[in-house]
This record gives C-alpha cells, structure tokens and sequence, in this order.
C-alpha cells in the first residue's frame, strides 16, 4: 500500500519540539513542517537549521490550515489541553509531549473527542518503550523469566532541580511530579504487566523547593496495590542530588532484577545458591524522537502505534488517581 500524498506536519513548542522536528525530517513520507513558538526569534533561529520549514506567525494558522493533517505539541504543559483539542476539533492527528492534560475534567473532554475522530490518532511522547533495556525486561516478564512478579520499585530521579526553581514548571500552579515525570514509570507498568491500580496511598511533600515557589510537591512517594495483588512502590523525586535516571527493582518468585545507578544486574537462586547475570542491553538515554516513526507509520499504513490511544488515557488515570490520593 503506497501514499500518493506526504504529510504536512505542524510542531507548536520549540524546545523539546526541534527533536520532534528532526524525527520528522527523517521520515520520507513527510513534505513541509509548519513551526510556531511564541518565542518568534527561536522560530527564525529553528527555521534557519532545517529545510523545508515554514514559520506561523499564530497558532490558528495551523488549526485553520486544510492542509496540515499532523500535530505535535511540544508547548509547556498547561497549554497542552487547549492545543490537543483544538486540533481533533480541527481533524488532525496528535503527537504530544506528556502529560497531555492536567486533571480529570480535561482527560474526559480528550477521550470524548478522540471517540467522535475516530479516524484520527493520537499518542503521547512516553519514549522509556523504545528503550531496548526496557524491551528486554518486558519480553522476560512475558516469558516468565523472573517467575509470578509480585513486587516493583520504581522511582523517578530527576535532579534538575534548577529546571523546577528556575524555570517554567515552577510557574505552574500545583504543578504535578507524577505527570511530569512519574507518568513514564507508569507507562512502563501499564506495558510491562497490563497493570490496572487496585488501592493507592500516596504521600508529597516539598523540602527541596519550599523556600522558592509555589506550591509544589516535588517528592511524591506512592504505594499502590495493583487489581493483580502485586504491589507497587512508586517514587517521582524530582530535588534529588542524584543524576537523572530510572532506578528499578522488580521481585519475582524466580528471579530479582535491580537496575540502580551503580549496579545492574539480574541475581537468580537454584536451591540455596544465588548466581547474578547482567542483561544484554544497556541502559542508555531515549532519543526524544524515537516513537515518531511508528506514529507516522500509524498514520499512512493504520498501524498499531507503541503507545497505543487506550494505554496512553489509561497512564493518565492511573497518575490522576495518585494524585488525588496524595496526603
């Protein structure tokens, strides 16, 4: 099956947005990219770098415009919501940076929408599945590598801490660690074990950035029973003097696999003896481009995205939840 037609692709934020853009230039099936961000001196800059770029000098050139069929949002988060619904409103497909809301009102405005499009795809930038690390640990999972998993630590060390006090996260009232960074840790539950939240208990607190914004939980910690049994520790600590990095223990009645800072491995028993093995892939940083190609590819063939529509609402439930179980 070929097209005839390349798409025209619109990229609203500019920031994480040129990664977006570069994803795009790689694709074939792609014709002009439309850029817009109300920094407009970044968008002369932006347009300078890449051919076949097109600056707008508002965003409703691009939701107005017949031609472009592809959105991708790279704005801060709380423009996120309007920016998605504008362009289903407007018939075309969504790729947006995470979270793609923030709060319940919003989530169900998007699913309704998506279920009136439904022609249309969307998906959300949570990149940890096209981690080849991430890969090899869900196909031993699905092979029952670690036996029944019954219990995972997962926490999200972000320590950027300037990126919170300085920038524009900070400017965000109650502004939410757990879809700012903790949602991509969910997402790998929801891949890894089709996870679905029983009971939560979580707790937040603000030592780190108290004395400088607003308020804002930048450590929220929570304990979550998923409808399986097993149990979930979730940490999404973003003041933390530690590099960025996904920290990961996951308990089975076969195997432990522990992925910390200074130390991976997977430590296996036979009877009383332990023994410990090292995964073949590594664990390496994601490209911020790495799931466009699928996205593009869902578009032109009506392929099955990596993050399909129904696990990217049901990351953003699961995070809501714990947010509104935060004490």
């Amino acid at each position: 099956m070929e097209r005839k037609k390349k798409l025209e692709v619109a990229i609203v934020g500019l920031g994480v947005g040129e990664q977006h853009l570069i994803g795009f230039q790689n694709s074939s099936f792609i014709n002009n990219i439309y850029i817009f961000d109300k920094n407009k001196k970044k968008a002369i800059e932006i347009k300078k770098k890449y051919k076949n770029v097109i600056v707008c000098n508002s965003i409703n050139e691009i939701y107005t415009n017949p031609k472009i069929e592809v959105v991708s949002i790279a704005s801060y988060d709380q423009f996120h919501y309007e920016q998605i619904c504008n362009s289903l409103e407007n018939d075309k497909h969504v790729f947006c940076e995470k979270p793609i809301c923030q709060n319940e009102k919003q989530l169900k405005k998007i699913e309704s929408l998506l279920k009136k499009k439904k022609k249309l795809k969307m998906t959300t930038n949570t990149i940890l599945r096209t981690s080849k690390r991430f890969m090899e640990i869900k196909n031993k999972i699905k092979e029952g590598f670690f036996g029944d998993i019954y219990y995972l630590e997962m926490d999200y060390n972000y320590g950027r801490l300037k990126k919170i006090t300085d920038g524009w996260r900070g400017k965000i009232k109650n502004y939410s660690v757990v879809l700012g960074g903790g949602i991509h840790l969910i997402d790998l539950l929801i891949w890894f074990l089709n996870a679905k939240p029983r009971k939560i208990s979580a707790f937040g607190n603000n030592f780190c950035t108290r004395n400088s914004i607003n308020n804002l939980n930048d450590q929220v910690t929570a304990l979550i029973q998923l409808s399986s049994k097993v149990i979930v520790k979730l940490s999404c600590n973003f003041g933390c003097v530690y590099p960025h990095f996904h920290r990961m223990m996951i308990y089975g009645t076969r195997g432990t696999f522990e992925q910390s800072f200074n130390n991976e491995m997977v430590i296996l028993k036979n009877d009383e003896s332990y023994k410990s093995l090292k995964l073949k892939e590594k664990y390496q940083k994601t490209n911020k481009g790495a799931l466009i190609k699928n996205f593009i590819e869902g578009i032109i063939y009506d392929r099955a995205l990596i993050v399909p529509q129904k696990e990217m609402l049901d990351a953003m439930k699961f995070c809501l939840k714990i947010n509104n179980n935060i004490i």
